[in-house]
C-alpha cells in the first residue's frame, strides 16, 4: 500500500490548487418584476459613483441600482435589438454594444443618447464587447468583422487588429474583452477555445488555451476571471494563463457571461440562461 501515498500526496496537491480562493455565492440582485427579466448578458459597476448596472435582453433592458443593490431605474425600451456588451467610463457615462443593431452607443446614467458609432473604418458587424483604456481609448469586439477596433474617446478610428481564422492574433468570435492595469487587451475567442493577449497598439503577445471555452473576461486582483458558458464555470488564470482555481457548476452558474467587481470585492456574474446577476465573495486578501 505505500505506493499509494505519494499519489494520495499529489491528488491533495492538485485538490488545494482547485480550492484555493474559494468563492461562496451571497445571493442575487434582485430585479424588479417591472423590468421583465430576459437573458442577462453584462454588468457594469460605476465605482466612482456607487452605481451598478445590468443589461439584458428583457422589457427594460438597463437596470441602476446603488452600491447595497438597491434598484433605483430602468430604461432603454425598445432602444435596442440584441443588447450584449456593457461598460461605465469614468464620468459615468454608459457604453453599450448592440449585437443586432451593429452599434456602439454612448448614454447618461439618464439615458440620454450622446455618442453612436456604426462606422470604424468599414461598418461594424455584430459588436460583442468593448474596454476603456486607461486614457478613455475604445477597443471594441467587432465580431463579425473577426477584428478588434481602436477609437478615441469620441468614437474616431485609431487602428485595428485581428482577422476571422484560427492561427495567432485571429479570431473565430472575439466575444468578451478585458483590459488590465498595462492595457494590454484579453479577447476571449469563443469557438477557438482560447484567451488571446494583445498590447495598446494591438501586437499579438500571447495565446492561452486548453482550459474551455471563453464567453466573457475579467481583469482584476492581476488575474483574469473566465467564464466558461458551455461547462458553467468561473476558470482564474495567472499573468502566464496559468489556471489558479477552477469552480462551478451548472447548477450554481446557469450560463455564465459577462462579469465586473465592486469596490467592496463583491464579484458579479451575469447569467443568460438563469436571467439573473449573481454575487459572489471570496476569503482571499483582496
Amino acid at each position: 500500500m505505500k505506493p499509494l501515498l505519494p499519489v494520495l500526496a499529489l491528488l491533495a496537491c492538485a485538490s488545494a490548487v482547485f480550492a484555493a480562493d474559494p468563492w461562496h455565492s451571497t445571493g442575487f440582485l434582485k430585479l424588479p418584476a417591472s423590468a421583465e427579466a430576459g437573458a442577462m448578458s453584462a454588468v457594469a459597476v460605476d465605482r466612482p459613483h456607487g452605481l451598478i448596472y445590468v443589461l439584458h435582453r428583457g422589457g427594460t433592458p438597463l437596470l441602476q441600482f446603488d452600491a447595497k443593490g438597491k434598484y433605483l431605474a430602468g430604461w432603454g425600451q425598445g432602444l435596442f435589438k440584441v443588447p450584449h456588451g456593457l461598460r461605465v467610463d469614468t464620468a459615468g457615462d454608459i457604453w453599450i454594444t448592440d449585437n443586432g443593431l451593429h452599434t456602439v452607443r454612448k448614454f447618461s446614467p439618464a439615458g440620454k443618447l450622446l455618442i453612436t458609432i456604426s462606422e470604424a473604418n468599414g461598418a461594424l458587424k455584430a459588436p460583442d464587447d468593448l474596454v476603456i483604456s486607461s486614457s478613455g481609448d475604445l477597443y471594441i469586439a467587432d465580431t463579425g468583422n473577426g477584428r478588434i477596433v481602436h477609437l478615441t474617446a469620441d468614437g474616431k478610428f485609431l487602428s485595428q487588429f485581428g482577422a476571422k481564422g484560427k492561427g495567432p492574433g485571429q479570431f473565430t468570435t472575439a466575444h468578451g474583452l478585458a483590459i488590465d492595469a498595462q492595457d494590454r487587451i484579453y479577447v476571449a475567442d469563443r469557438g477557438n477555445n482560447r484567451v488571446e493577449v494583445f498590447s495598446p497598439q494591438g501586437a499579438f503577445l500571447s495565446e492561452w488555451a486548453g482550459f474551455g471555452n471563453p464567453f466573457g473576461l475579467l481583469a482584476w486582483r492581476g488575474e483574469i476571471f473566465v467564464s466558461e458558458g458551455d461547462q458553467h464555470k468561473i476558470i482564474e488564470l495567472g499573468s502566464k494563463g496559468e489556471i489558479l482555481s477552477t469552480w462551478g457548476t451548472p447548477e450554481l452558474l446557469q450560463l455564465p457571461h459577462l462579469m465586473d467587481y465592486g469596490k467592496d470585492g463583491t464579484l458579479f456574474i451575469t447569467e443568460v440562461n438563469g436571467k439573473r446577476v449573481q454575487m459572489f465573495k471570496t476569503g482571499k486578501q483582496q
